[in-house]
């Protein structure tokens, strides 16, 4: 996350009405999970429109294919959206504003490049699609990894109104064109595209926002290349934990799909009905309390520890400088701890409900209990993001690295044995979830308790070069 945002948020939750502190939790809604709720919603949206105008099973190759692009577009934009980020941090605390032009084209010539080729490798290579569908989920892949990285850069951008307006006019254009191409008799390749001419109206729309704001000289193509060369990573400690946070999220679905609970559709694809729409229901259940912390992370956090580096900046006396920290970890410790407890309960309460939410969503009798599970999980894996965010902002890139990796090797491990009883499925990414979220708790704590370490020796680049 990159402060800034935390402005314009500061500035309506600080009013004393209903309707401001609604417009802050949006937009921190849109700023924490954009691309993830106009994907669902508009998936959501379609799948009701669609019905009448496509065969039940061209409807499942579309949302499945929608979901692989979700998934790979993520992997491939972590790590640049990560490394994107440090570089616009630091250019921004040294004002060299206009530094973050460039950085943000590069940033986009290398996720449409890796988009492309990961998209071919997987839809073509590894699946086997028809060229008119392969192409049409390859160009969904690259849309959603443009919304990924352009929501990187957003964060540092005041314009909250135009942020949210864009997802708003995407998801609805994507909605409009996809159910479009469906009554057109396209199929499921024209309902992925029309889908993805909304997602990329919502990323004309952020783009010219970017480069609006942060304006700059063009890098002429013969020269592109050079200075590509010239940005090697700012750190490759996060570079790796990008890739590992993505991967992690999804490698208990790719675990599920290629077991027995996998169910084979046209053209080589695979899903399971008893895991994937549970384990999505339960991720967006964390959605508004994710983006209450936004707001509190991105406005009360920002400014305590900017406080905490100005008192430093500006020789203050040691005991100045630790009764800040232990005032900005104490603030820390509780707010992130009450939000956990406040989405544990919600969470619980969804999960006593479950018999009658899978009855409204349609979901199977057996998917139940996954989706209870879920919810339970989505808790604890709150906790998990919520600390590591903590971790990610005062730049501890080695705990956020080993963090990532465990839940990583937790969630695969946990769901392959769990497999071996049908009724343990969701069990394993529960127990990931809570062992992850409990230590990531841990390590925030203990990195707020050492954070003048990590100041002056971890993070100085005198010392650490």
């Amino acid at each position: 996350m990159m402060a800034g945002i935390g402005f314009a948020l500061k500035k309506l939750s600080s009013q004393d009405n209903l309707a401001s502190r609604s417009l802050a939790g949006g937009h921190a809604i849109m700023i924490a999970s954009g691309p993830w709720i106009v994907i669902m919603v508009g998936l959501a949206m379609l799948h009701i429109l669609g019905r009448p105008l496509l065969d039940p099973m061209d409807l499942k190759v579309f949302s499945i294919l929608v979901i692989y692009s979700f998934a790979l577009s993520l992997v491939i934009t972590s790590p640049i959206s990560l490394d994107a980020t440090l570089r616009v941090s630091r250019i921004l605390f040294q004002r060299r504003f206009e530094e973050v032009h460039g950085i943000y084209l590069a940033a986009v010539f290398i996720t449409t490049l890796l988009s492309l080729i990961a998209g071919t490798v997987v839809f073509f290579l590894l699946i086997g699609l028809p060229l008119g569908l392969g192409l049409a989920a390859i160009i969904c892949v690259v849309q959603v990894s443009h919304l990924w990285l352009a929501m990187s850069f957003v964060a540092a951008i005041k314009q909250y109104g135009t942020v949210t307006s864009a997802f708003a006019l995407g998801l609805s254009c994507s909605i409009i064109f996809g159910t479009s191409a469906a009554a057109l008799g396209n199929g499921p390749g024209g309902m992925l595209i029309g889908f993805s001419i909304g997602l990329c109206i919502s990323f004309c729309i952020l783009n010219f926002l970017i480069l609006k704001t942060f304006p700059g000289p063009l890098t002429a193509l013969r020269d592109l290349p050079a200075k590509l060369r010239e940005m090697r990573p700012v750190s490759a400690t996060f570079i790796a934990a990008g890739v590992c946070s993505a991967l992690a999220v999804w490698i208990d679905k790719i675990i599920v799909w290629q077991s027995n609970e996998g169910t084979a559709v046209a053209d080589g694809l695979i899903y399971s009905a008893r895991y994937d729409s549970p384990m999505f229901m339960a991720y967006l259940s964390i959605v508004p309390v994710m983006s209450i912390l936004v707001v509190w992370l991105e406005t009360t956090f920002f400014n305590n520890y900017r406080h905490y580096r100005d008192i430093v900046h500006s020789g203050g006396t040691l005991r100045q400088i630790d009764e800040q920290r232990a005032s900005l970890a104490q603030n820390a410790v509780d707010t992130v701890f009450s939000a956990f407890l406040i989405q544990l309960t919600i969470s619980v309460s969804l999960a006593v409900m479950a018999p009658l939410l899978a009855d409204l969503l349609g979901l199977p009798y057996d998917a139940i209990s996954v989706l209870r599970l879920a919810l339970v999980g989505a808790a604890f894996h709150f906790l998990f993001q919520a600390s590591c965010g903590v971790i990610l902002f005062v730049q501890y890139g080695k705990a956020y690295l080993w963090l990532q990796v465990l839940f990583l090797v937790l969630n695969a491990a946990g769901t392959a044995i769990m497999l071996s009883n049908p009724d343990y499925l969701g069990l394993g990414y529960v127990l990931a979830s809570i062992a992850s979220g409990t230590l990531a708790y841990a390590a925030m704590r203990q990195a707020l308790g050492t954070l003048n370490r990590l100041t002056f020796v971890v993070n100085n680049p005198a010392i650490s070069g």
